[in-house]
């Protein structure tokens, strides 16, 4: 007769064995306490019958009353905590089956971490994906560790990456101009034989195949002679104005920052913008989707990106948003490399006046600039904002809407 293999049996999820647990936990912790009559939600009463101190009784009252799962895992007590848990646990004059249902919980919790995560801190950031509240304040959390890193690593960062993008009728039928602002406000440099990429321009279309970069010039006119200056703004620059050097590759161009002193003694900001002219407005079947790029390149405090729509360009007014890696160098929106985004795009609507910016001081002097040196009024546009704290490095966030399609095509 021949031989037959019993099935494997299926491995739960994170997710679902996650919450089977934690279930589990506010299950027998909560029956057990009122068994004993102690008050399941009273950090003292749980102290009091358990011979608990007042921080491992206040973890359990969260734990109990938690029904977000990221946040019961959270407030689980570290191995020493446990044995003093397990130690109350047995004293108590409980019914046996509900101390052992308590304890099985708890080897429960423990199978999680080791089948899943391997240690408490993987366990964490695992169980920050299944928050139903606070997800915002916990990828914050982690991503200010990593700024932290990234800029010991890296060997640079930045307070606030101000980036801004203006979007406008082209004097050339068919077309748009893009005018784009990118600011390092109060960048160091943590070591001083770094160099750093602040600005860099690409074009591609829907399937990322890299395009032209189009034809660009310096907004400051006092830096739009020669090919290879820069095209700083001085007026929004610290003094003296910051040494960039150009760089061109095969299908983009970028400008870096030179080396120079390390710590504070060399904290400068430094504002680079550029406009692009008779950018193609209409859609093609390979390319239906206009989109906007604002690459986190280096290690920042707080990302803000102001989106400027002139208001006759009404297919851009319901931009969606999202954020890639770009690890590569170089942005793939393949939903592989789609992260997690928290933070809400901004309506900021028409106004005569732009939002309140006091991460800089100059912000309402450069809006009021760039007014000036397109010819129009700030109530011309649709403003919108995203603003990320500890962005992620390096990421892209990408701006995009649908391109209309010419009714004669």
């Amino acid at each position: 007769m021949p031989q037959t293999t019993a099935p494997k049996p299926e491995q739960q999820t994170f997710s679902n064995d996650a919450h089977e647990v934690v279930r589990g936990l506010r299950v027998a912790f909560s029956e057990l306490l009122m068994s004993i009559g102690a008050d399941p939600s009273t950090p003292g009463s749980i102290s009091e019958h358990l011979g608990l101190n007042k921080n491992l009784a206040w973890k359990l009252t969260k734990i109990i009353g938690a029904e977000d799962p990221a946040a019961a895992l959270e407030q689980m007590p570290g191995p020493p905590g446990i044995r003093i848990l397990l130690k109350g646990i047995e004293k108590t004059k409980a019914e046996p089956p509900l101390v052992q249902t308590a304890r099985d919980a708890i080897s429960d919790y423990e199978r999680l971490i080791e089948v899943h995560t391997g240690d408490r801190a993987t366990l964490d950031m695992m169980g920050s994906n299944l928050a139903t509240k606070g997800r915002q304040a916990r990828d914050e959390q982690h991503r200010k560790l990593l700024f932290q890193g990234s800029s010991y690593v890296w060997g640079a960062q930045t307070r606030t990456l101000l980036k801004i993008g203006m979007m406008m009728p082209s004097a050339r039928e068919g077309c748009v101009d893009l005018a784009n602002v990118n600011s390092f406000i109060d960048f160091r440099r943590i070591r001083p034989d770094v160099s750093w990429i602040m600005s860099r321009r690409s074009s591609s279309d829907d399937a990322n195949r890299s395009g032209n970069v189009y034809a660009l010039e310096a907004l400051d006119r006092s830096y739009a002679q020669g090919e290879n200056v820069a095209p700083l703004m001085p007026a929004f620059c610290s003094d003296p104005i910051p040494e960039l050097r150009r760089v061109q590759d095969r299908d983009a161009e970028s400008y870096e920052l030179t080396e120079g002193p390390a710590g504070n003694t060399g904290a400068l900001t430094c504002t680079a913008g550029t406009m692009h002219r008779e950018l193609p407005m209409y859609g093609t079947p390979e390319n239906q989707w206009g989109t906007h790029i604002a690459r986190c390149e280096v290690p920042s405090e707080l990302m803000i990106v102001d989106m400027l729509f002139h208001r006759d360009l009404s297919f851009a007014m319901d931009p969606i948003v999202e954020l890639y890696s770009d690890v590569a160098g170089m942005t793939s929106t393949h939903v592989r490399t789609k992260l997690h985004l928290t933070e809400q795009l901004m309506d900021l609507g028409v106004s005569r006046t732009p939002p309140p910016t006091p991460q800089f001081a100059r912000y309402r002097a450069m809006i009021d600039w760039l007014m000036e040196r397109t010819g129009y009024a700030y109530e011309d546009f649709h403003a919108f904002r995203m603003k990320i704290a500890y962005p992620a490095f390096p990421t892209a966030l990408e701006i995009k809407h649908p391109l209309p399609m010419r009714e004669d095509a």
